[in-house]
């Protein structure tokens, strides 16, 4: 079973894998020099100009609903007390 790998250790790894990496890279680049058509690069092409910012647009708001009022229970000042009334689980 492998060795379970550190944060540092895991870093390092892909530190070493991008390097390698770059190197390849440059070595494909110089290759492709050598050649009779040079490679087109991504800045090839200007930049498009720069345009004013425009400002966002306000969205509306959606109409509101309005808001219901909750029951409310209210205190009756009744002499008499009410009986509870019998539940319905049996």
């Amino acid at each position: 079973m492998a060795k379970k790998l550190g944060k540092s250790e895991k870093l390092d790894l892909i530190l070493s894998e991008l390097s390698a990496l770059r190197a390849d890279v440059k070595t494909l680049r110089k290759e492709g020099a050598r050649g009779a058509k040079p490679v087109s690069s991504a800045r090839a092409r200007p930049a498009p100009a720069k345009k004013p910012a425009k400002k966002a647009a306000k969205r509306s708001e959606a109409p509101r609903k309005p808001v219901k009022a909750k029951p409310v229970l209210v205190e009756t000042d009744d002499e008499e007390p009410r009986p509870q009334p019998a539940s319905r689980i049996a």
